[in-house]
C-alpha cells in the first residue's frame, strides 16, 4: 500500500537519489536520432489527457532553431487560411501583416502542458514537502538544464530560411490545403511571430515539468496519487524521453531532433552531478550541435561567436576591443594570445630592468592586461635565447616582482636567488 503524503524520505529511498539522478541526465544528454514513434504515442496521450484531440500530423525539424520559426510561422498560415475560409473572403498577401498580432492564438498555449503537466506537478507539490521534493530534481537540473537548456534557450536568434521554409510547408500541407503565396507571406512576418514550446529532455529535470522528481515519487516512494494524474506523468515523460523541444498546435505537432552531440567539461570534481557539476565546453566545435549544424559555440560555459572556436587566428584586435561582454571578451583575448593581443595593441612598458620588461593595457569594463616578458637563461643550439611573454596580476607595477610572481616566491628571495 502506497502513501498519500510524504513528509521524510527513508533511508532505502534516499540511497536511490543518485541512480535516480544518473537515469534522468542520461536522458537529458541523449544524443543521436530520435525515438520517434515512442514521441508520437506519448504526445497523442498528453492530448487525451488534455481533452483536445490530436491533430495527427506530425512534423520533425532538425534543430530548436527551426522550430522556433517553423512553428509559429505555421501556426500563422493555418490560422489565416482558416479566417479567410470563415470570412468567405480571399486570402490578400497584404493581409497577412494586418493579420499578425492575432493570428497565433489558434496555438494550444499551453493547454497540453497545463493539463498534463500542471496537474500532476500540482498534486505532486501539495503531497511532499519542499525539503524532500528538491532532492532528485536539483541532481538533474544541474547537470542538464543549467548546461545545455539554458545556452539553448538565449541562443535561438537568426533564421535558417530554407530549413524554416520545408518546415513551414510541410506542417501546412499536411494541415490544410495552402498555396505558395501563403507560405511565403507568413515568412514574410516571421520576426513578428512567437513560439510556444516544451522543452522535451532538456527538461529531464524542470520543477514544473521534469520528469526525474515525479517518477521518483511514483516509482520508489509509493506515493499515490488520485485518478489518472500518474497515468499524465507517464504520457508527459515519455516525450521527454523521447526527444527535444516541442511545439503543440490544435491543427500540428512539430517537434526537434535530439541533439547530434553535447560536450561538457566536469567543473568541481568533488561534485559528479547537481547543479554547476558540469558546463558546456569544446575548444574546436560546437559544444551541443544538431543534425542540420545549427549549434552552440560554448568555451567552459561561456557562449562566444563561432569564429572564436574555429578560427581564432581570424580575429582582429578591434574585434576584442568592441565586444562588450567581459567573459566573452576574456575568452577572445585567450584564444587570440594575450602576448600578440599586447604587442599589436601597441602596448608600452611601464618598468624595465635586468629581470625583464613589464608591460600595461587598459581594458573597458575588464582588469588590465599585464604582462612580463623574460628571456631564457638556457641559450638555444644556435646560441640565442628565447624571450617569452608571461602574464602576471594587475597590481604588479615593477618587473622584479612580476618574476618573482612567476616562480611563486617573494621578491626579495627571488632577487637573492636570481643572486646567487
Amino acid at each position: 500500500m502506497g502513501r498519500t503524503r510524504i513528509d521524510q524520505l527513508a533511508d532505502s529511498e534516499r540511497a536511490r537519489f543518485d541512480e535516480w539522478a544518473d537515469r534522468w541526465i542520461a536522458i537529458g544528454l541523449r544524443t543521436g536520432p530520435a525515438d520517434r514513434e515512442k514521441f508520437v504515442a506519448s504526445v497523442r496521450d498528453c492530448y487525451r489527457f488534455a481533452g483536445i484531440p490530436f491533430p495527427e500530423v506530425v512534423v520533425w525539424v532538425p534543430s530548436p532553431l527551426v522550430l522556433a520559426f517553423a512553428a509559429p510561422a505555421a501556426a500563422l498560415a493555418i490560422e489565416l487560411i482558416e479566417r479567410a475560409r470563415r470570412s468567405g473572403f480571399p486570402l490578400r498577401r497584404g493581409a497577412v501583416r494586418d493579420a499578425v498580432d492575432g493570428a497565433v492564438d489558434g496555438a494550444v498555449d499551453g493547454a497540453v502542458d497545463g493539463a498534463v503537466g500542471g496537474a500532476v506537478g500540482g498534486a505532486v507539490r501539495s503531497a511532499v514537502r519542499s525539503a524532500v521534493r528538491g532532492a532528485v530534481r536539483g541532481a538533474v537540473d544541474g547537470a542538464v538544464d543549467g548546461a545545455v537548456d539554458t545556452a539553448v534557450d538565449t541562443a535561438v536568434g537568426g533564421a535558417v530560411r530554407d530549413a524554416v521554409r520545408d518546415a513551414v510547408g510541410g506542417a501546412v500541407r499536411g494541415a490544410v490545403d495552402v498555396d505558395r503565396e501563403i507560405r511565403r507571406a507568413s515568412l514574410d512576418v516571421i520576426s513578428r511571430s512567437y513560439s510556444k514550446y516544451i522543452g522535451g529532455q532538456l527538461w529531464a529535470g524542470g520543477w514544473y515539468y521534469g520528469g526525474a522528481w515525479t517518477s521518483f515519487f511514483r516509482e520508489v516512494t509509493q506515493l499515490e496519487l488520485r485518478g489518472d494524474l500518474w497515468d499524465r506523468a507517464r504520457a508527459y515523460e515519455g516525450t521527454i524521453e523521447s526527444a527535444c523541444w516541442w511545439w503543440p498546435h490544435r491543427r500540428i505537432v512539430m517537434v526537434c531532433e535530439r541533439p547530434a552531440a553535447i560536450h561538457r567539461e566536469l567543473v568541481d570534481p568533488t561534485r559528479p552531478r547537481g547543479w554547476g557539476s558540469h558546463r558546456l565546453h569544446h575548444d574546436t566545435a560546437p559544444a551541443v550541435v544538431w543534425p542540420d549544424g545549427w549549434g552552440l559555440h560554448v568555451v567552459h560555459g561561456v557562449r562566444v561567436p563561432a569564429k572564436v572556436v574555429e578560427a581564432p587566428e581570424t580575429l582582429t584586435v578591434a574585434e576584442i576591443r568592441g565586444e562588450t561582454n567581459a567573459e566573452v571578451r576574456r575568452i577572445m583575448l585567450a584564444r587570440f594570445g594575450a602576448e600578440r593581443y599586447l604587442r599589436e595593441l601597441g602596448a608600452k612598458p611601464v618598468d624595465a630592468s635586468d629581470y625583464g620588461t613589464l608591460y600595461r593595457a587598459e581594458l573597458e569594463d575588464d582588469e588590465p592586461l599585464v604582462m612580463v616578458e623574460v628571456e631564457n637563461a638556457t641559450a638555444e643550439p644556435d646560441g640565442t635565447r628565447r624571450r617569452y611573454m608571461l602574464r602576471v596580476p594587475p597590481s604588479m607595477e615593477r618587473a622584479r616582482d612580476a618574476v618573482a610572481w612567476t616562480f611563486g616566491i617573494a621578491p626579495d628571495q627571488y632577487e637573492l636567488a636570481a643572486q646567487t
